[in-house]
């Protein structure tokens, strides 16, 4: 007798895992794509294609790494210079970010 109650629900878990799938597939398609010049650092930052890009000059660009305070959350990996900072790798693991800091750090330090 109550059986005609079970479709909208049914209908309404369907729709919930549809737009779950729809968010799941756009935030496998978040990418980052940091170029390294003489005189310039670029990054460009979009689902797919390039959405934001930043540019910093070389000369002045600084690569902050802060861990988090607080066990068990992520921590930050930062372009910053002349008061502008934005975070790079948030979708990275942490093991992963350490090594992209790490490979940074080489690349524009180092090679100078």
């Amino acid at each position: 007798m109550g059986a005609w109650l079970v479709l909208p629900f049914s209908g309404a878990e369907w729709v919930l895992l549809a737009y779950c799938f729809r968010l799941g597939l756009r935030n496998c398609r978040i990418r980052e794509v940091i170029t390294i010049t003489e005189t310039l650092v670029q990054l460009e930052r979009g689902y797919g294609t390039p959405e934001q890009i930043y540019r910093f000059q070389r000369a002045w660009v600084a690569l902050d790494w802060t861990e988090s305070p607080i066990k068990g959350y992520p921590s930050r990996l930062s372009f910053r210079s002349h008061g502008k900072e934005i975070e790079i790798g948030r979708f990275l693991a942490e093991p992963e970010r350490a090594a992209l800091a790490s490979e940074l750090r080489k690349i524009l330090f180092d090679s100078k």
